[in-house]
């Protein structure tokens, strides 16, 4: 595939790349994501009246994987932004959408998101109604970016068992207030904390979505079936690297990865997103363990020195590791246990 953006993500690629292992233990800087919303990469999924250019799946899916295999750190905060944009491309918050959107496509307003917890049977962060707004409380477990972005996408859940979305400031305040930082053993630079809320008030401008939480849950839980494209990336950038080392473990490995990658992405591009979940499933397992057994194949090859701090061998299989969970739901823990166990 051939696309400017692509060319630019490829280009930043090779300015990430050697640095990640120290962005990795001295975390993402501002900087570095200025550099990545100057060359077009914060809006590949914004409207086309924002941005332009019509917004572009597969263009989006590659981009990932170039930046995920370079720099799983910088990848990492820089992929919080997108769900922010696609959700208040498609909200009925027309002027929140138009307050927002320049800016969130152009990068010069960067954001993240805390509602992975709505995943969850019990609830984090309720939210209390009043007279022209919500009062939200609680936790969110994960919230990346903190010092880096200026907004986050926060989740609730509403007494009526709806899930509220609201896009506010991500600042320290009175009622906005961060826990200690997670230590994470792949991705550690990416500044994630806990997000602690208490009486915080959003207005009903602020709000993106107010939606059913079992409606949501369902959408929710079909996307999260597919593949992640980072998964790929990681898989890739090590059977790159692979290859110079012993090209023929590398090629019968990138021909296992890059067949699931075909059809997984075929699924998102051609099957309702409703249907053929079991096989985007299976899929997304498969991948996973390929991720693994990929960054396990370089760091055999590579000997002693792959488990030195220098070497990408040794970041690129925890990072693996560490997609086994990212974005996990049930289903998707469920799956990949049974593949592995198969």
């Amino acid at each position: 595939m051939t696309d400017p953006l692509i060319a630019r993500a490829e280009e930043a690629a090779r300015r990430l790349a050697p640095l990640a292992g120290r962005t990795e233990r001295q975390g993402v800087d501002r900087p570095a994501l200025d550099a990545l919303a100057r060359a077009g990469l914060h809006g590949v999924l914004g409207p086309e009246a924002v941005t332009g250019r019509a917004p572009s799946a597969p263009v989006y899916r590659r981009v990932a994987e170039v930046l995920s295999g370079a720099d799983g750190t910088t990848w990492f905060v820089w992929f919080q932004h997108h769900p922010v944009v696609k959700m208040l491309a498609a909200s009925a918050n027309q002027e929140l959408a138009g307050r927002w959107l320049p800016g969130l496509c152009a990068g010069t307003t960067q954001a993240g998101v805390a509602f992975s917890h709505l995943r969850r049977e019990q609830v984090a962060m309720p939210a209390t109604r009043l007279d022209g707004g919500w009062r939200l409380s609680g936790v969110a477990p994960w919230c990346t970016g903190w010092g880096l972005l200026d907004l986050v996408l926060v989740g609730a859940t509403t007494a009526d068992d709806e899930v509220l979305f609201a896009l506010v400031p991500l600042a320290e305040g009175d009622a906005m207030a961060h826990g200690p930082p997670l230590h994470l053993s792949a991705m550690g630079g990416t500044r994630t904390f806990p997000l602690h809320l208490d009486g915080y008030v959003v207005a009903d401008d602020d709000v993106v979505l107010v939606a059913p939480r079992a409606q949501w849950g369902v959408a929710d839980a079909a996307n999260g079936a597919n593949v992640q494209p980072s998964t790929f990336g990681i898989a890739l950038a090590a059977l790159d690297e692979l290859a110079a080392l012993d090209p023929p473990a590398a090629a019968a490995l990138s021909s296992r990865v890059e067949g699931v990658r075909e059809r997984a992405y075929e699924l998102i591009d051609l099957v309702p997103a409703a249907e053929a979940i079991d096989e985007r499933l299976r899929l997304r397992a498969e991948a996973l363990a390929l991720g693994v057994t990929a960054t396990a194949a370089l760091v055999t090859a590579v000997g002693g020195r792959a488990v030195t701090g220098e070497h990408p061998a040794q970041r690129w299989a925890r990072e693996a590791t560490f997609h086994l969970v990212f974005a996990q739901t049930a289903d998707v823990r469920a799956a990949t246990l049974a593949h592995l166990g198969a």
